[in-house]
């Protein structure tokens, strides 16, 4: 171990210390590659070490537990550090690559030690492509106009079609239901029946879904490109919780979504002009009529490149908490 190292491990132990927790050592091996498994040297790689803070602290109040490094030419790079919790989380950048992550939970600790002891902990870095400028926005809690019937979006617009908004082209067709439930009991949360349906207005428009974990290893979470093919004309989320008993809902965390808008087909019914995008993160709401969803437009006809440039997003005027960083 190198002299930089043993004085990390010293400063952050009594920093520990000083904070009256029980520090113990850690070390783990970053190995980086890209997605064709070659080996990233010259990676910034940061790990952070969880810190529980002594009792009645607030935030703000724990001690330093990060370690810095720099990827070798065989893509590894060895932090140590010291710290009071069981986890530590990794983040990785590189020019011209999307930013990596990665989260090792300890298993326990023996003489003061965490174990695994210098773990592996595999982190693929993916190279920029070509970035597009497109429509994206975070819809949060948005209002469904009216129940019971099919209402567009307009995915350009980030609103509604007329006479419910300001939207042109009904690129989703939402539809909400609900069914009258029975009064709860005092102090339990009043039942509830929804039922959320999303549909197009064209032949050859669709969605499907994909399954990603909400935090990934790559700040770039989903494909590059849309599928071809594979879309279902509808989809539906159902929501429910009966007096007395636990709530369901459809929704999952690592669920997100492809979808095909304003296709057209030849006399063949060949598809000659599409849009494609991508929703990232499941459907949310239903309950009181709002939905919330954030997604992405290609507006370049035909292409199905999901790659998203945070600095050219052809949505304007967006409200506050509608702005998209994540490509």
């Amino acid at each position: 171990m190198n002299t930089m190292k043993i004085e990390l491990i010293v400063i952050v132990a009594l920093a520990m210390v000083a904070c009256g927790l029980q520090a113990n050592e850690c070390q783990i091996n970053i190995h980086v590659t890209d997605e064709s498994g070659i080996a990233v040297s010259n990676a910034q790689v940061v790990a952070q070490f969880a810190n529980v803070l002594p009792p009645g602290e607030g935030w703000g109040s724990g001690c330093p537990t990060e370690a810095k490094g720099v990827t070798d030419p065989s893509g590894s790079c060895i932090l140590t550090g010291a710290s009071t919790g069981d986890s530590v989380a990794v983040g990785i950048m590189k020019d011209n690559y999307y930013h990596g992550n990665a989260e090792l939970i300890f298993t326990n600790a023996i003489l003061s030690r965490w174990m695994p002891w210098n773990p592996i902990v595999e982190v693929v870095l993916k190279q920029k492509g070509v970035q597009v400028p497109m429509y994206a926005r975070r819809m949060k809690e948005i209002k469904i106009p009216v129940e019971g019937k099919p209402t567009g979006f307009d995915l350009m617009a980030g609103d509604w079609v007329a006479p419910y908004g300001n939207g042109q082209t009904s690129d989703f067709l939402i539809k909400f239901d609900s069914k009258l439930e029975p009064k709860a009991p005092p102090r339990e949360f009043p039942p509830y029946d929804v039922t959320l349906t999303f549909g197009f207005s064209n032949d050859g428009d669709g969605i499907q879904s994909i399954l990603a974990p909400p935090r990934g290893t790559s700040e770039l979470r989903l494909p590059r490109l849309a599928p071809v093919g594979g879309y279902e004309p509808i989809v539906v989320k159902h929501i429910y919780k009966g007096v007395g008993h636990i709530a369901h809902t459809d929704y999952r965390e690592d669920k997100n979504y492809f979808f095909r808008v304003r296709t057209k087909k030849d006399a063949q019914g060949n598809i000659i002009d599409a849009l494609y995008g991508k929703i990232s993160g499941d459907f949310r709401g239903g309950i009181g009529g709002v939905i919330s969803f954030t997604y992405y437009l290609n507006p370049e006809l035909n292409s199905r490149n999901m790659e998203f440039d945070p600095k050219r997003n052809l949505s304007t005027k967006l409200k506050f908490m509608e702005g998209v960083s994540a490509p």
